[in-house]
């Protein structure tokens, strides 16, 4: 009896402990702690890009993209040289060696690639006749798959137009399949998107990445614009006077012809920085391998803010009072020192910005992840805010406090 007596008395206890650590974890403070914090991030934010001073944290946030983190810790690894596009660096010739281009181009164009792109635009006539004549009949002789680049200039914001466009001298004369190279980024931001296209009027003008993608029987990418993939790949680059020891690296690839070097043509990437020829490649392959990238919805983030408001409160709280009835020294430093609130907090950065990762390398799948982050560091804050709440509610004559988790921090 004895025996069985005490089994009871454990199985109850038992039973007790477990039902107070279920009522601790599903509690709804947690939930409603976790939406408080969010709204002081909301106020935060709002209150940043409303006052003039505080503009440098504006353009900081705006700059910042987790996928950013994800390219570069990708990138740390060992890069797969890529088997589909080449990039020609003519950096040495300047813009009167229109004779020696025009034999790259011949060179290149007779060892067949699967498309070559011209990332160059040869704007009007440079006084040498027979150089810009040689230049005009290389592109006349180039096959069908050559793309040629051009921009639109003098940008008209209120029809979303454009006023003109810079061509090469001979494109009217080649007949070849021009590209667009305007891009539309944040000058404080990085580049991770390209245009799929511009409206101009009645006109489609679609870009330069999406016309060689097309000579490659690909379909166009939705929507207006496309997210660039910056994959662990590297694009071998071969000289312009070094074509013939590389000609596997031309014969049936997409070949790029421009500068890998030259300085003002260089752009901000998550990657750092990188020519505008190396970001065209990024671009064409993104469309090519279908490799466009899928953003979660803003009810989805605020979901994953909230799981991490909810985690993060929840940990702190349940073992804190597991603890804090220690006679350990040790534990009792930490406790009262809130080191292990910030434990917690760092351990939830980890995991979450870990799920976040493998979603995006493994799927494609961007889920941003800052606004959960911000939620599991500021959560002691919010916790904070609501257990005043709560006093407020006490001293009132409410009952509802009572039911709190809280209720005895109160009572203090």
């Amino acid at each position: 009896m004895r025996i069985k007596y005490y089994f009871n008395l454990k199985y109850r206890y038992y039973l007790f402990f477990m039902r107070l650590l279920l009522r601790n974890i599903f509690h709804i403070d947690h939930i409603i702690i976790s939406v408080i914090t969010m709204l002081v991030i909301s106020l935060l934010v709002l209150v940043t890009v409303n006052l003039e001073f505080l503009n440098p944290v504006v353009y900081a946030l705006e700059g910042f993209s987790m996928n950013d983190i994800y390219y570069r810790i990708q990138h740390s690894g060992t890069p797969q040289e890529n088997q589909q596009i080449t990039l020609v660096d003519m950096t040495e010739l300047s813009s009167r060696d229109r004779d020696k281009i025009a034999h790259v181009v011949e060179q290149i164009s007779s060892m067949e690639p699967a498309v070559l792109g011209v990332d160059i635009i040869f704007e009007g006539l440079k006084g040498n006749m027979e150089a810009d004549e040689m230049l005009t009949e290389a592109f006349f002789a180039a096959p069908e798959n050559t793309v040629l680049a051009y921009k639109l200039i003098d940008p008209e914001p209120a029809t979303k137009t454009f006023g003109g466009a810079v061509h090469s001298f001979f494109a009217e004369d080649t007949h070849q399949t021009e590209g667009t190279t305007n891009v539309i980024n944040s000058p404080r931001g990085s580049m991770n998107t390209y245009p799929t296209y511009f409206l101009q009027g009645k006109d489609t003008l679609y870009s330069f990445p999406v016309q060689v993608s097309r000579k490659m029987g690909t379909a166009i990418p939705q929507g207006k614009d496309f997210r660039i993939n910056y994959k662990n790949t590297v694009f071998p680059v071969v000289k312009w006077n070094e074509l013939e020891q590389h000609r596997d690296l031309i014969e049936g690839r997409i070949v790029l012809l421009g500068s890998t070097k030259e300085e003002a043509d260089k752009h901000q990437t998550p990657l750092g920085q990188r020519p505008g020829m190396e970001i065209l490649a990024y671009a064409i392959l993104s469309v090519i391998e279908g490799d466009n990238i899928t953003v979660a919805p803003f009810w989805i983030i605020l979901l994953w803010a909230l799981l991490a408001g909810w985690l993060t409160n929840v940990i702190d709280v349940t073992v804190t009072k597991r603890l804090e009835h220690s006679n350990s020294t040790f534990i009792l430093f930490i406790l009262k020192s809130n080191l292990f609130g910030r434990f917690v907090s760092f351990s939830i950065l980890a995991l979450f910005t870990y799920v976040s990762f493998v979603l995006f390398t493994k799927y494609n799948y961007e889920l941003s992840s800052v606004l959960a982050l911000s939620t599991s560091v500021l959560i002691g804050e919010g916790r904070l805010l609501y257990t005043a709440f709560l006093a407020v509610l006490k001293r009132k004559g409410f009952m509802i406090w009572k039911k709190s988790i809280y209720a005895e921090t109160i009572l203090k």
